[in-house]
């Protein structure tokens, strides 16, 4: 992750994102079952969505280059995702990192695999009821603590600092062999 494209965003796009969608609780990716998209659509289904004033809205593919803004300008970012036996269904939430490069409260499934990465940054959810809850909760609370709290981990987690960890890992496994495939 590039921390530095999601900390810094143009304060004009911020505006076009909040013009256009307004107050917004964000998710990005597909609508399948291992990202916990269907809990968090269920999360705001009619009549839920009606007694908390909301509307689900979902915006199709969003350009690349877009994407920092739309973060940086959500009042909530939910990472729902979702765990088989004791692995996450998908990455260790590199999309919930970039919320937290921008200080976009955050809410993740109740995971200990979540807790321990994003721990006291983050609120945890575990039903589709607490999914809805929680971005509320998110916005009444200590939100300045947490976005505190959220920027180290996330300008600490950058693609450089994963490759240096994959090499170092490889090395120990293989006892520093540098035998070159293919």
């Amino acid at each position: 992750m590039a921390y530095e494209r999601f900390a810094t965003t143009d304060p004009a796009a911020l505006a076009t994102w909040r013009a256009r969608l307004g107050p917004y609780v964000l998710t990005v990716g597909g609508i399948e079952p291992r990202k916990g998209s269907l809990d968090l659509i269920e999360a705001y289904a009619p009549p839920r969505a009606v007694g908390l004033g909301i509307e689900a809205v979902v915006l199709g593919a969003v350009p690349e280059s877009d994407l920092p803004s739309l973060v940086a300008a959500a009042d909530v970012f939910a990472f729902p995702s979702l765990k088989e036996g004791f692995f996450l269904k998908e990455g260790f939430g590199l999309a919930a990192m970039e919320a937290l490069a921008v200080g976009v409260p955050l809410v993740v499934r109740d995971l200990p695999v979540l807790r321990e990465v994003f721990g006291p940054a983050a609120r945890f959810a575990d039903t589709p009821e607490a999914l809805a809850t929680a971005p509320a909760h998110a916005l009444t609370s200590d939100d300045p603590v947490r976005a505190a709290l959220g920027r180290e981990p996330a300008a600490r987690h950058t693609w450089t600092e994963a490759a240096a960890r994959h090499l170092a890992f490889y090395r120990s496994v293989t006892g520093g062999s540098h035998r070159r495939v293919g």
